[in-house]
């Protein structure tokens, strides 16, 4: 097992990707109109996150990115706790706008529970992908193994997601069309920022060092 402490730009990486797992707890109920068919607004920088997955499988392999995608579970779920405390701990007799606060983070729980699912179920299958396309493909076409493995997982992460943490929030009408447009969206941010992600994958791996193909790996979902 490679000791990750010694790269320079892993817990940049790692950093990120908590960043942006916390930041779509209290934020990703908040419902939008796209074209007409309404999405959680997490779409505009939840997809970052497949970025920052990408370039950690990439560089450093899968098992590097499983342990961030475990970080980020612990972030949410002690970020939860927190929320819900605020939600709930009696407020000062002078504080007035304790009902706000209850209304936007009393519904995290429900959130994070089935987004922090999600995101592990979709990072998990988008880093497995990604390694998998790297051996069968020696390492060559960058980009398609980039796309097709955000598909995978973006489309995993969204179905879930929206079935589960959005139930009741959307009718059944709209849930398919969501996430059809959901997983398009997330998926369109990936191309746009794929010549980014190549460019800077490579650099990282001059960087750093390191290229790992995983050839040997143990990729039980559930190892840290």
């Amino acid at each position: 097992m490679k000791d990750f402490r010694k790269f320079h730009h892993y817990n940049d990486l790692l950093l990120a990707h908590v960043f942006f797992a916390v930041v779509c707890i209290p934020t990703g109920g908040k419902m939008v109109d796209i074209a007409g068919i309404p999405l959680s607004i997490s779409i505009f920088y939840f997809p970052f996150i497949y970025v920052v997955a990408d370039v950690l499988t990439e560089v450093y392999g899968y098992a590097a990115a499983r342990r961030v995608v475990w970080y980020g579970v612990w972030a949410q779920v002690v970020a939860m706790a927190i929320f819900t405390l605020v939600a709930y701990y009696p407020p000062a007799s002078s504080f007035s706008q304790n009902a706000a606060f209850q209304t936007v983070l009393s519904a995290a729980p429900q959130f994070v529970l089935f987004g922090t699912i999600a995101v592990f179920l979709g990072d998990i299958s988008n880093n497995y992908v990604l390694a998998k396309m790297k051996v069968w493909m020696n390492g060559r076409a960058t980009g398609l193994r980039f796309v097709t493995s955000t598909v995978v997982g973006q489309f995993v992460n969204t179905a879930f997601f929206y079935t589960f943490g959005l139930w009741g929030f959307l009718s059944t009408s709209f849930l398919l069309q969501s996430i059809a447009m959901a997983s398009l969206a997330k998926i369109a941010v990936e191309v746009v920022m794929l010549p980014f992600t190549i460019r800077f994958s490579n650099w990282l791996k001059k960087k750093e060092s390191i290229d790992v193909f995983d050839t040997q790996t143990d990729f039980n979902p559930l190892k840290f």
